[in-house]
């Protein structure tokens, strides 16, 4: 007889800094599924989901799906929030007449009011409805700031590998495969090690140094006799938690192997603690990167108002810079519901003036006046063509693009990224910059573009980084700062390098 495995997930990157709360209503929002809704929306998409969806026939299980939800990281949930899931997914579990087991996906950063680990406290309440004699195997983000609690509590947890996050699908079946070896009555042995290290996005992409590296050293580690799997998360700096950091987990038949390999692999890491430094550049020297014959497109990188980091995504710094400085083919995305409607309002053709961005918060700069022609309004969704959440729709809802102008090149044609000046792209729905088709969905042509301006720390690059001729990572305000002296941490563990520089990794990290 077939395993009967409940799907189910609950995801969402807590920024503890957001001034913005997460609702219930948030989730509804972004991605929120129940029943076989779940493997309707998501079988065949480059997601965890999809991957569990795709590899569950091959090993021989059933899929119950019970409910998956998910917002787009902002700030605290809110009690009444995580309360309400929580019930829903326990409920959805308690109703299932024959279970094997559980498949979970979760993100590992999620902070609710009352409840600092919330992905622990609803694998807590998952294992409380399903038993002890149940294996629960779980997904994490790359970001996971994973904690005991998660570890003693799920079988298995297996995080993605990649920054930007191109191979959830991947991961979603090694969960599977996991899983089916705990249905097997294989055993699975665990190591949990925790580092007091914390280090910024724009530092962590797996495509670079020293994240490449250290990523290759675990892959040869989890070929070692007695290893089946291993996670390195890097954590989310933004979550103000007690368990924020580093984490390494290794599983495996063997205690003695999975614990020599997440020694091993900790210590590496710890080595290399010095290189996640980044280099950043001042707002103010923005002017001297964009002239007529750089190469283009320029990507500038905005981490402080990071979309995928819990920001609002309607910070005006660099768009301030860029029209003091007189920018030509630039375009900004700026999540403004109250100015995309005005906008709107005036119609294609027409003349908008007004104050647009900075909206949610003075923390990413102040609402900036802008004066131009609207060429675009409507509402706007798109499906995700590229290597991050492939085949996904995403609903930017109402939206709005504003040029500032009809500048032209030197020699009369129309100058790349058609117009002269900025363009100012509103949406009513914040959008996270991971996909080239958000900007084709408003009628503009990414890799025609002289500047394109990201939310984002790395993940953009699943979006403009082949088209990418430069990037350069701007030192802007926000709650996502890649600079971390720039927050005031209250609930972090204290020592925490780089912000203590004489920290020492202690070397009784507990392992199960």
């Amino acid at each position: 007889m077939r395993a009967q495995i409940a799907l189910l997930g609950f995801y969402h990157e807590t920024n503890s800094f957001a001034a913005t709360r997460t609702t219930f209503a948030d989730f509804q929002a972004y991605q929120y599924a129940e029943g076989g809704d779940v493997i309707e929306r998501y079988r065949g998409t480059g997601t965890e989901l999809g991957g569990m969806i795709a590899a569950a026939d091959a090993a021989d299980i059933e899929l119950l799906p019970i409910l998956f939800a998910a917002a787009v990281p902002s700030g605290l949930i809110t009690a009444e929030a995580f309360e309400l899931l929580m019930a829903k997914l326990t409920a959805g579990l308690a109703a299932t007449a024959s279970l094997d087991g559980v498949l979970a996906v979760l993100h590992g950063a999620a902070v609710a009011d009352g409840a600092p680990d919330a992905d622990g406290a609803m694998l807590a309440a998952l294992r409380q409805t399903v038993g002890a004699d149940r294996p629960i195997v779980a997904t994490t983000d790359f970001h996971a700031n994973i904690s005991k609690a998660m570890v003693e509590t799920a079988d298995v947890i297996v995080g993605y590998d990649t920054y930007p996050h191109v191979d959830m699908a991947a991961r979603g079946a090694e969960a599977v495969g996991c899983l089916r070896r705990l249905l097997d009555g294989e055993h699975l042995h665990s190591a949990y090690r925790k580092l007091p290290l914390v280090t910024v996005p724009p530092c962590q992409s797996t495509d670079d140094d020293p994240m490449s590296g250290l990523l290759a050293a675990m892959h040869d580690l989890e070929h070692e006799p007695g290893v089946v799997t291993m996670t390195t998360a890097m954590g989310f700096a933004y979550a103000d938690v007690p368990d924020l950091g580093a984490a390494v987990l290794a599983y495996g038949t063997d205690q003695a192997a999975v614990d020599r390999a997440a020694d091993a692999m900790t210590e590496t890491i710890w080595r290399t603690r010095k290189e996640f430094t980044p280099a950043l550049t001042p707002p103010d020297g923005i002017a001297d990167l964009i002239g007529k014959h750089a190469p283009a497109p320029l990507v500038l990188v905005d981490p402080a108002d990071n979309l995928g980091g819990g920001s609002a995504g309607d910070g005006t710094v660099i768009l301030e810079a860029l029209l003091k400085a007189g920018a030509e083919g630039a375009v900004v995305v700026l999540a403004d519901a109250e100015a995309a409607a005005a906008a709107a309002a005036v119609g294609v053709g027409g003349r908008f003036r007004g104050e647009v961005g900075a909206k949610a918060d003075r923390l990413h700069g102040t609402p900036v006046m802008i004066d131009g022609r609207v060429t675009f309004a409507a509402p706007a969704r798109f499906r995700h063509s590229g290597s991050y959440m492939t085949g996904f729709v995403t609903d930017m809802g109402l939206c709005a693009v504003i040029e500032t102008d009809d500048g032209e090149t030197d020699n009369g044609e129309t100058g790349k990224g058609e117009a002269g000046g900025v363009r100012i792209v509103l949406t009513t729905l914040r959008t996270m910059p991971f996909d080239i088709e958000q900007l084709r969905a408003v009628g503009i042509e990414p890799a025609d573009q002289r500047i394109i301006v990201v939310k984002s720390a790395i993940a953009w690059r699943a979006a403009y980084g082949a088209i990418a001729a430069r990037s350069i990572l701007i030192d802007c305000p926000g709650v996502c700062p890649a600079n971390l002296a720039r927050l005031d941490y209250k609930s972090r563990p204290r020592p925490l390098f780089p912000l203590e520089p004489d920290a020492v990794r202690r070397k009784d990290a507990p392992s199960s």
